[in-house]
């Protein structure tokens, strides 16, 4: 690795340890409740994606820079770590916010999340974003999931 890379190699990292400590969480939750999904089977498969993607993050990472001519690899850093950060913290945000804030609301700032980490950062792509994944999430709820979904928060 190449003195001053640490920021590319920190990153998947950090969220390697953050699906490690989802998973310990997770395996504190049944999987199965009477033949029946539990509540730990989501968490505890998404946390091994988690850490699955990170994995693969940092084997990509790894390879570019071992590829990557040294005059290439200065000018680089900041931007090439962020789309993977925005997904994984888009993973993490739907993951952590499902539960207070209902399936629409969920989407629409896991999206937002999502086009952080796409370097979109105007208001209207937040809003575009935000807007095309409640309306996702709403349609979806609507349609295939059954009546029982929580699409709001409690309260609404």
């Amino acid at each position: 690795m190449r003195s001053g890379r640490m920021a590319e190699f920190a990153a998947p990292v950090f969220f390697f340890l953050l699906g490690a400590i989802m998973l310990m969480l997770a395996l504190t939750q049944p999987a199965w409740i009477e033949g029946r999904i539990g509540p730990g089977l989501f968490a505890r498969w998404l946390s091994v994606a988690v850490m699955g993607m990170s994995l693969v993050w940092l084997a990509v990472a790894t390879i570019q820079d071992r590829l990557r001519p040294p005059a290439i690899a200065a000018e680089t850093g900041y931007g090439q770590w962020r789309a993977g950060a925005g997904l994984l913290a888009a993973v993490a945000t739907f993951a952590f916010s499902l539960p207070f804030l209902g399936l629409v609301i969920s989407c629409a700032l896991t999206a937002c999340v999502a086009s952080w980490g796409s370097e979109e950062r105007t208001v209207g792509a937040f809003a575009l974003s935000a807007g095309a994944g409640a309306m996702a999430a709403l349609l979806l709820g609507l349609t295939l999931l059954p009546p029982g979904t929580r699409l709001w928060p409690s309260g609404f």
